[in-house]
This record gives structure tokens, C-alpha cells and sequence, in this order.
């Protein structure tokens, strides 16, 4: 007979707070936090750093944007960054897992800013061909919600952020744009489509030759 033994979820859910406020202990020792993640400025990670940096006292830290993950996680092996935030939804996130380079930390969960469609402000929609949608790969399965209610044919245009996605509205080099409303006020384009926020895993991760001896066989 196989016995199936669960761990009683209270018990779980407190061995997990431990480790994290333990990893934001650590966080809140360090000389400089500078928090490397996706960028330009309106991304859902940049929340998401900004987020992690106010849950750490007593560190007045900064967050590196960069055009994408991978140059991210070069400006911490490099050493001028020191932590390396990643969205869980990221495709390609296994190589940072797998890295010689870094290791995982922590995660937590950050609900994003608001997503949705959106247009430039005052321009009417072509309905005599195909619109060119802009959006960055995580999202892309929302867009037949965003659009349910809008009977238009689409071409999906990828682009590396949600950010660079309203940056290519702007300069009117797509129709559309699936994007935060952080970057939709930055760039001054106006959601057409009804919006949600994504409630999301992040992992921080950290200089292998950094991290303390003492975590050092902390497992999740």
C-alpha cells in the first residue's frame, strides 16, 4: 500500500515566509542593491523591481533597465548590477536557471499593472486591411480577450517589452499595441480594449560568487 504523505499547508506556507523574509534580511545588508531587469521605463518588471526594492528596509536601491533579460543578466556577471529580477512568464527563462554564472534566490508573486489594447490618441482604426499588433511574447495569449469585442483581423508584430511595444505605436510604426498602462501614460497612447492586470511568479536571482555561505543550502 502507497502511503501519500502532505505536508500540512500551514506549515508550508510558513517555512516559505521564513526564507523570504530571510532573503530580504540578506537584501537589506547589502551595501547597494541594483536591481537589473527588462526594460525601457513602463514594464511590467521595472514594477515589479520597484516593488521588491520598497519590501527591503533600510537600502536605498536602484533598478538598470535593459532591452532585454539577456543583457540584464550580463550586467550582473559583469558585477554592476546585483540582482537579476525575471518575470516567470519570460520563454527563455530556463537559461538563467541553468546559468554557472548565477544563482536562483527567491521568488515571490507581484500582480502587474493593468494590460490592455491600446491606440494612439484621436486616430481612427483601418478596417480596410489587416492592423499590426505590437507585444511582447508572455502576454500574446490575452489577445483575443482584449479583442472579443472588436471584429478586426490582426498581425502580430513581437517585440522584446511591453514598453517597446507602445514606443513602436508612438513613432506609428504599428496600428496597436498590447501593453501596461505604465507605458500606455508614458507614451501617450490610450487603451481601446477592456484591461486586467496579471497576477505573476518573479524570480531574483544573484551572483553565484555572492551569495552567502549561510543560504547556501536553503532549498524551495
Amino acid at each position: 500500500m502507497v502511503v501519500n504523505i502532505v505536508e500540512n499547508p500551514i506549515n508550508i506556507s510558513l517555512h516559505w515566509y521564513i526564507q523570504f523574509t530571510s532573503y530580504l534580511g540578506y537584501l537589506g545588508l547589502l551595501k547597494k542593491i541594483d536591481v537589473a531587469t527588462l526594460g525601457p521605463s513602463g514594464t511590467s518588471s521595472e514594477a515589479a523591481a520597484d516593488y521588491l526594492l520598497s519590501s527591503v528596509k533600510g537600502n536605498d536601491g536602484k533598478c538598470s533597465l535593459f532591452p532585454s533579460y539577456e543583457e540584464a543578466y550580463q550586467n550582473i556577471t559583469v558585477g554592476a548590477s546585483n540582482i537579476l529580477l525575471v518575470a516567470n512568464a519570460y520563454e527563455r527563462i530556463d537559461m538563467f536557471y541553468m546559468s554557472q554564472d548565477i544563482q536562483f534566490l527567491f521568488p515571490f508573486v507581484f500582480e502587474t499593472p493593468l494590460y490592455g489594447v491600446a491606440k494612439k490618441p484621436g486616430e481612427e482604426l483601418k478596417k480596410d486591411r489587416s492592423l499590426t499588433i505590437a507585444t511582447h511574447h508572455a502576454p500574446v495569449s490575452l489577445l483575443p480577450w482584449f479583442l472579443k469585442e472588436m471584429e478586426i483581423d490582426y498581425e502580430i508584430i513581437y517585440v522584446s517589452s511591453t514598453s517597446e511595444a507602445a514606443l513602436k505605436l508612438q513613432k506609428n510604426e504599428v496600428d496597436l499595441c498590447l501593453t501596461t498602462e505604465n507605458a500606455a501614460r508614458k507614451c501617450n497612447v490610450e487603451f481601446i480594449s477592456p484591461t486586467r492586470p496579471i497576477l505573476m511568479l518573479w524570480s531574483v536571482f544573484i551572483k553565484k560568487s555572492e551569495i552567502p555561505l549561510t543560504f547556501s543550502n536553503i532549498k524551495f
